[in-house]
């Protein structure tokens, strides 16, 4: 067990030292750092403050500087993610590389908590396989390694349904305060977290139905608790920054807290205010038609319903697909011992509700990352130590383990552009699905080190991240389209706009006002000559 995490906790952190700052983390961590050295709630505040400020903490730790209150302007996380990186330009990797070893670790607890929730479900043997594909899931291994808020997501799901689990069927107090700490951690990572109640509920309900409460009274009063921990640890966690003004008050941009403001216009909401504007915010980004999502070469304006299942197949490990078709033969022949995985399938099948029905956001697959955890417990059943198992099914499991650890380290350190072999790597895989499932800005040091040991000095650039290529060295011209001008023979175009998609460009004076939006056509039937990371493009021109 422990060499098996060992073995993840070090492809993570290869993965972190050698990737350059995402999309993402450049609003993340310098939000962190505010909040854990001024106490700051309100940047980036589309996200709870927990882990961003012990990443911002980790930061701090490394030398960060915090910039002046002028160059933080109004405050978007836009332009404080440009000033910190300002600031810190002579020490920008190393900072973030603090923050991601919090993830690096938050991860660990995460395969821990799938090693021990599948030792309660199937025993040791079964422990361990579903400890192994955890441990080898490039997914994991790419969110691990990075200051984003989607493994921390997983670990407060699995870990709140697993204690709860446990106080249910047993009563047992101090599996309430298990619960209570981990429900109280999701709620200060993620907005996702409002539907953790009902699914602990509906849960409890089915415990019920089949008469597996040891203490019915007890869970009922257990639940109720559950709301008082929160609330009190969301008052902690926003240091009692809470107004209770009544909605009336408030100034929403989202239809669901308007529609809410003008039925109940005298309602005081027992929450932090930032806690309130934040997830404001994140319901008019999760608005349908909002975000537009990439499939098979097309735009669309929210995500098609094929969208995850198309993505998660071409996304994840042969061998761990294999693995799931095996675990539904085996349903089907061991209809009672599955009845154990109802509480991780409810976790697949919320997200997967979630990203298909609800959110649409069809960007990528990280939105649905919890299903990952959930599905490598599940598949610990192909190991049960019961009697009457057949070797086999163990035999096959561990097999497809080390097809799926083969897969992982073949494409280390670059899991976030891993595709499995069907569809083709990234340089196929890329016009399958695109976004942040591949190209997230992570190629900058892949791509600096790309160039250096071809001898190119200068090189036309079409950029999506929000790190500036120069803080990595790499001495650009900005490519916004036409003719590449004859400052250099070569281009490297990162795969979110050679596939046709448009942002808004980071340039040396910061990023553009509007998305760009450049055609790479005539270059769509040439093989790059090098794909540095999985998601940078690099051509010779001449």
């Amino acid at each position: 067990m422990a060499s098996l995490i060992l073995a993840h906790v070090l492809l993570a952190a290869w993965g972190a030292v050698r990737q350059s700052v995402t999309f993402d983390e450049n609003f993340h961590l310098p939000s962190g750092m505010l909040t854990a050295a001024r106490g700051e709630f309100r940047v980036s505040a589309v996200n709870p403050p927990l882990v961003k400020a012990l990443a911002g903490a980790a930061a701090l730790a490394a030398g960060a500087r915090v910039p002046s209150d002028a160059a933080l302007g109004a405050g978007e996380q836009g332009e404080v993610g440009i000033a910190f990186m300002r600031a810190n330009a002579d020490r920008y990797q190393r900072i973030f590389v603090a923050g991601r070893l919090v993830i690096v670790l938050l991860s660990a607890l995460l395969a821990l908590a799938v090693w021990q929730w599948a030792r309660r479900l199937w025993g040791p043997r079964g422990a361990l396989v579903a400890l192994g594909f955890y441990a080898f899931a490039p997914e994991a291994l790419a969110h691990a390694g990075v200051v984003t808020m989607d493994l921390p997501t997983a670990l407060g799901f699995v870990w709140s349904l697993m204690a709860w689990q446990a106080f249910v069927t047993s009563g047992r107090w101090r599996a309430w305060g298990a619960t209570a700490l981990a429900v109280a951690f999701t709620f200060l990572v993620r907005f996702t977290a409002v539907f953790l109640p009902p699914l602990l509920l509906l849960l409890a309900g089915a415990q019920l139905a089949r008469r597996r409460v040891r203490a019915p009274r007890r869970m009922w009063l257990g639940y109720g608790l559950l709301v008082v921990s929160t609330l009190v640890a969301l008052q902690i966690g926003y240091l009692g920054h809470t107004t209770f003004d009544p909605l009336r008050a408030w100034q929403f941009d989202s239809h669901v807290f308007q529609s809410v403001k003008a039925r109940m216009p005298g309602l005081r909401l027992p929450l932090p205010d930032s806690y309130v504007a934040g997830f404001d915010r994140q319901a008019v980004e999760s608005q349908s038609g909002s975000t537009p999502s990439y499939l098979f070469r097309t735009v669309h304006r929210e995500a098609p319903l094929a969208y995850f299942p198309v993505a998660l197949a071409a996304k994840w490990p042969l061998g761990f697909l294999a693995a799931l078709a095996l675990l539904v033969l085996y349903a089907t022949q061991r209809r009672p011992r599955v009845r154990r995985a109802l509480w991780p399938m409810a976790l697949v099948a919320l997200f997967l509700w979630i990203g298909m029905f609800l959110g649409r956001l069809g960007i990528g697959i990280r939105y649905v990352f919890p299903i990952v955890p959930a599905l490598a417990v599940l598949l610990g059943a192909l190991a049960s130590q019961r009697p009457g198992h057949p070797a086999w099914w163990r035999q096959a499991a561990l097999a497809l383990v080390a097809v799926q650890a083969i897969e992982a380290c073949a494409h280390a350190p670059w899991h976030l552009s891993f595709y499995n072999a069907l569809a083709g790597g990234p340089e196929r895989g890329q016009w399958i699905v695109n976004d942040s499932t591949v190209d997230w800005g992570q190629g900058l040091i892949a791509l600096r080190e790309e160039l250096a040991r071809r001898g190119i000095k200068r090189v036309h650039l079409a950029y999506h991240g929000t790190a500036e290529p120069s803080v990595y060295g790499i001495d650009y011209i900005p490519f916004r389209g036409g003719s590449p001008g004859p400052e250099s023979d070569w281009i490297a175009i990162s795969s979110y706009y050679f596939v046709g998609l448009s942002q808004r460009m980071m340039l040396r004076e910061g990023r553009t006002a509007q998305p760009i939006q450049l055609d790479f056509k005539p270059l769509w039937g040439r093989r790059p000559d090098a794909m540095p990371a999985g998601c940078m493009l690099l051509y010779r021109l001449r």
